[in-house]
């Protein structure tokens, strides 16, 4: 069974579909019958796709950088007060090239 999320098919990863009644129902009778915490018993399971899987790395990587280049920015803030910043429509186009090969590989 696939998953479809705003267009986006998944690799046709099992979902697992839960009822939460049925869980708040069951935790209720258990934590009645025993006040002491107890483990979910059931066969429940997650299945994590590639793409999530791959998405988790990225984002722990990601997570360690800084969220901007500090550097840079004080150098573009300083050329564009002189007068002095120039746009590269190469680079632009590049950067937007590199874009969409990246999100092809993606699959997107």
């Amino acid at each position: 069974m696939a998953n479809t999320i705003d267009s986006f098919l998944g690799n046709s990863a099992t979902s697992v579909a839960t009822g939460r009644t049925a869980h708040k129902e069951r935790d209720a009778a258990s934590s009645a019958a025993a006040p002491a915490a107890t483990a979910p018993t059931g066969g429940e399971e997650v299945q994590i796709t590639s793409t999530a899987a791959q998405l988790a790395r990225l984002g722990q990587q990601l997570g360690g950088e800084p969220a901007f280049d500090a550097a840079k920015v004080a150098r573009i803030s300083q050329s564009l007060a002189d007068g002095t910043y120039t746009v590269s429509p190469t680079s632009i186009a590049s950067g937007l090239l590199q874009s969409e090969r990246s999100l092809a590989q993606l699959g997107m």
